[in-house]
């Protein structure tokens, strides 16, 4: 495994267009070192777990919240723009989850019981543990890019993949390729929360089905982010433009059907690796929405974004359902994604 300076990359025009934070104020500064040291030290450990190398992570400078994975001329590249950091600590500031500790009174008295214990625990914060999920998650998403790249046996083939919607020509491969990086993204996340429960000096499997909710809720909010136009804009008061319904269009598939692919494979990753956990499908649908529902209620308090999220829900779900089913049956067949299941020895037949 081996790293590259970014700045020998911006030298030899790999790199174009790199920001450099430093010299600004230093509590943007900071916010800016935050991510930069979270998505590098990731970087780090992954490519050396996957033997990666000619690595080299850097911020973009691009004001909207994005990320990307990129292989061009040999070099494994994740990057992220100079507003992803700014646009999305904001989004995930603490006041908007102060009201959290209600989804106690959605369940029953063991977790509502945990619900109350983590929100009493000096060591843990709901707001840090929601924004290093999504971390977790963004990061994971492009990494798996950076690993479908190298698993297609070709030479001096460049690639670029963004992690949000462009409103660019249809490409199916895309679409398999953003359907199987959220799949392993979101199993990432499974396993960093259960890392962050084994940390806490008093467990039990409520806190854990408490953490594996709320793990849950914030891969399910960022997306919502971006599915209602929110993601991008700099200051409330917030509007809400979401992304009319669609299928086989743009970059990505649309916003609900990769919720509905997170949410499935999420659960089925939980059901499998905690088969002592009493959890089903609606408990955890029910607290990741409710998470969602006191999210959204802070920060567009005009706005009722749940029932947004629902009505369309309803009226596409059937559709959703086929697409992931479709998106699926054609992930297992494409080369790349093959390559890498094998690779894992993961029974594909």
């Amino acid at each position: 495994m081996s790293f590259v300076r970014k700045e020998l990359l911006i030298k030899h025009k790999v790199i174009e267009d790199a920001f450099d934070y430093q010299g600004f104020d230093p509590k943007i500064s900071k916010i800016y070192a935050y991510f930069e040291n979270s998505f590098q030290k990731l970087f780090d450990d992954y490519a050396s777990v996957f033997n990666i190398n000619d690595c080299c992570f850097y911020i973009k400078n691009d004001v909207r919240c994005n990320a990307f994975a990129s292989k061009k001329k040999g070099y494994n590249i994740i990057g992220i723009t100079n507003g992803y950091p700014i646009l999305l600590k904001n989004k995930f500031r603490k006041e908007y989850f102060e009201n959290i500790l209600l989804a106690a009174l959605i369940n029953e008295k063991p977790l509502s019981e945990a619900y109350c214990d983590l929100y009493e625990d000096s060591d843990f914060d709901f707001s840090e543990f929601l924004l290093k999920c999504s971390i977790k998650f963004t990061f994971n998403h492009e990494f798996q890019h950076i690993l479908q790249f190298n698993s297609i046996r070709k030479n001096n083939n460049n690639y670029l993949l963004h992690e949000n919607l462009e409103m660019s020509e249809f490409n199916m491969k895309k679409h398999i390729w953003e359907y199987d990086a959220d799949r392993i993204a979101c199993y990432e996340v499974l396993k960093y929360v259960f890392g962050v429960y084994r940390k806490l000096k008093d467990k039990n499997d409520e806190k854990l089905k408490c953490l594996l909710f709320v793990g849950c809720a914030s891969m399910i909010i960022t997306q919502n982010l971006f599915y209602f136009g929110i993601m991008n804009q700099i200051y409330p008061k917030y509007s809400i433009k979401k992304v009319e319904f669609y299928i086989t269009k743009y970059s990505h598939p649309h916003p609900l059907v990769r919720c509905m692919n997170i949410l499935e494979c999420y659960y089925n990753s939980i059901a499998s690796d905690f088969q002592n956990l009493t959890i089903d499908p609606q408990q955890l649908l029910n607290n990741t929405v409710y998470i969602m529902k006191l999210y959204f209620d802070a920060l567009v308090p005009e706005q009722n974004i749940i029932d947004h999220f629902f009505s369309e829900l309803s009226v596409h779900l059937d559709d959703i359902n086929q697409y992931n089913q479709e998106l699926y049956d054609f992930a297992i067949k494409d080369t790349a994604i093959r390559n890498l299941l094998l690779s894992r020895n993961i029974n594909i037949e």
